[in-house]
């Protein structure tokens, strides 16, 4: 017959192996949802500061100063898609309008973030981000 101090213990060792993959899978949880959170955060700030660049500081026809102003910021860097689209206010989001004073500068940028958590393997998170701003 064994000690009760034993038998405690395995107890205490069967409750502990039957809780850590569960707290695991928690804290791994946590972890991806708050680089994800903090990556969109990044990603929609990006698109804000390119659509401020063109239509707030002049630049509404240079797309490739407006997609580098976004990759400087963008989480993902250089490797972040980026669209920028001129539209009327009449149709927002509609391309092809005249990048001109009254109309419609929308940035869009794409960024894959990848998990970092190997004891889960999750896909990787396609996050998207838009911002628009009246041409001035």
């Amino acid at each position: 017959m064994l000690p009760p101090w034993q038998g405690r213990a395995a107890q205490a060792a069967v409750e502990f192996a039957l809780v850590v993959p569960v707290f695991l899978l928690i804290t791994a949880g946590t972890l991806e949802f708050g680089r994800g959170f903090f990556a969109y955060a990044q990603l929609l700030q990006a698109a804000q500061d390119g659509t401020r660049y063109g239509a707030v500081l002049g630049n509404p026809t240079d797309t490739a100063g407006i997609v580098q102003r976004v990759q400087q910021s963008a989480p993902g860097g250089i490797n972040d898609a980026v669209t920028v689209i001129c539209s009327l206010p009449t149709t927002p989001g509609v391309g092809g309008a005249p990048c001109t004073r009254g109309n419609l500068l929308t940035v869009t940028v794409q960024h894959r973030q990848a998990t970092i958590i190997p004891i889960f393997p999750l896909p990787a998170l396609n996050e998207q981000a838009s911002a628009t701003m009246v041409i001035e």
